[in-house]
Parts: structure tokens; C-alpha cells; sequence
């Protein structure tokens, strides 16, 4: 399924219109992680600098303890993720 950096899913009518307010931050070496929602597998924010000073916004979808090993991916790109099981 694709899901913006929200997770909201495409054949949402919020996929890529609407944000979500921060649910939990943490900085780790000078990075800021920030998650929006409390479920086991979340979209996360991450904010750093790159090699030039300017600050760089990226995201990935996991579980919020692991954020430092996460995938990410450009804000403005969508991600493919797998279905929840049920």
C-alpha cells in the first residue's frame, strides 16, 4: 500500500493534503526524530544538516525504537509499505 509521510494512504482523501500534529520528539546525536501517532509501526520524521549546514527533512514508517536504523526517504516522496495483517 502507498502512504504519504503521515501515513495516510492513497485512496485517502487526506493522502498528501493534510499534516498531522507531533505525537512524540527525541534528538539522538543531534538528530531530531519526531513520530506522529502511538501504533507499533508509525511514520517518523527525521530532521538533520547536511555536509553544507542546511537541514534536511526526511521520513520513514517502523516502530518508533528502532528510528535510528530506519529507511528514509525525501519528505515529498511516498513509500510503499506492506499491509497490516489482521
Amino acid at each position: 500500500m502507498q502512504i504519504d509521510c503521515y501515513g495516510f494512504e492513497a485512496t485517502s482523501q487526506f493522502f498528501r493534503r493534510k499534516e498531522l500534529d507531533a505525537h512524540l520528539m527525541k534528538r539522538i546525536d543531534g538528530i531530531l526524530y519526531v513520530c506522529f501517532g502511538n501504533e507499533a509501526e508509525r511514520p517518523i520524521h527525521r530532521l538533520d544538516k547536511d555536509e553544507h549546514g542546511s537541514v534536511r527533512l526526511m521520513w520513514a514508517y517502523g516502530k518508533w525504537e528502532d528510528a535510528e536504523s530506519l529507511r528514509y526517504v525525501p519528505i515529498n516522496q511516498t513509500m510503499e509499505i506492506k499491509e497490516p495483517e489482521e
